[in-house]
């Protein structure tokens, strides 16, 4: 299949974005600071680009799977394999990554399971630590988008019949959805839950600064329905032949790069720490942000490699 160069690009900079985001929080700069609407869009350039890969999952799901008339547990099945292999490949390096970092910069091992072995293995195992109240959980902070993700692909051929037949008025509606969810969840903090006094407190604490407790403006699936969905109606509403305009003599390296994008990104934050770590060893910011770059882009590549391996089309029942 062609590949459709722009969306290599965009891809590319939603994770640049990230990584931009991190690395200004990590030395204290401009790139890391948090803007928008607290309690409702409060983000850094991170948040930005995390925006920026739902908006393509929902732009590459209408443009890849609108059309096709496979069941819905085959097509879930095909988004389950899409991305549960490469996240489960990633879990022993952030675990690694997590007992490394408390080892080398607070001087001690932290505990290996800190919300007991059935919490932290369910919430390992299926990437739906933010649905317990525990955000990312303690090994990689933004693993919560593996649960958002996956309720978005959930409901996508929903999403996909109503924004075939009435684009505008649908997001229109996702648009709404979007806003009246932002603001309760801005107000109330976790969803549909009881506080106790203590959470109440500490909520209060919380939107001084801007999130909400839990952040659940990051997981919650009606909160980001909005990105996914206009993902959706672009691939219905934009001739698809436009997304292939841009045409690069040697793409190869961006689609690379592209596909680099994903493993990157769930990895890139349990190893953070060693960036602060180099720099206390004595190297300068820019070496230690370059060392940690190679390395990781590297990993993400090897990673990338095992994990185009998997058969999934045997798996699949197909030839």
């Amino acid at each position: 299949m062609t590949r459709a160069y722009l969306l290599d690009l965009l891809r590319i900079l939603a994770i640049l974005l990230v990584l931009l985001a991190h690395f200004g929080q990590l030395f204290d700069t401009a790139a890391g600071e948090f803007f928008g609407v607290k309690n409702f869009y409060y983000v850094s350039l991170g948040g930005v680009g995390v925006s920026l890969f739902l908006i393509l999952s929902g732009l590459l799901a209408g443009m890849g799977d609108g059309p096709k008339n496979t069941g819905y547990v085959v097509y879930l099945l095909k988004k389950i394999l899409r991305i549960y292999p490469l996240y489960w490949l990633s879990v022993p390096l952030a675990i690694i990554g997590y007992l490394l970092g408390e080892r080398l910069l607070e001087g001690h091992w932290p505990e290996l399971f800190p919300n007991g072995f059935t919490t932290d293995l369910t919430g390992s195992v299926t990437g739906f630590y933010a649905w317990m109240g525990l955000w990312g959980g303690p090994y990689n902070s933004p693993s919560w988008f593996i649960a958002l993700i996956m309720c978005m692909y959930a409901v996508f051929p929903a999403l996909y019949f109503f924004i075939k037949r009435w684009p505008h008025v649908t997001l229109a509606i996702l648009l709404g959805l979007s806003v009246v969810s932002r603001w309760y969840v801005g107000q109330q903090g976790l969803p549909f839950a009881d506080h106790s006094l203590y959470e109440g407190i500490k909520g209060w604490f919380y939107r001084q600064y801007g999130f909400m407790p839990g952040r659940p403006g990051d997981w919650f699936p009606p909160c980001r329905a909005f990105e996914f969905g206009l993902g959706v109606y672009l691939a219905v509403v934009v001739p698809k032949s436009f997304w292939f305009r841009v045409k690069l003599g040697y793409g190869r390296p961006l689609v690379i790069l592209s596909d680099l994008a994903f493993p990157l990104f769930l990895i890139h934050y349990p190893y953070l720490f060693t960036i602060p770590y180099m720099v206390r060893m004595g190297l300068s910011g820019a070496a230690a942000v370059s060392l940690y770059m190679i390395v990781l882009l590297v990993a993400s590549y090897a990673i990338g490699r095992i994990d185009s391996r998997i058969p999934r089309n045997r798996i699949l029942g197909k030839p």
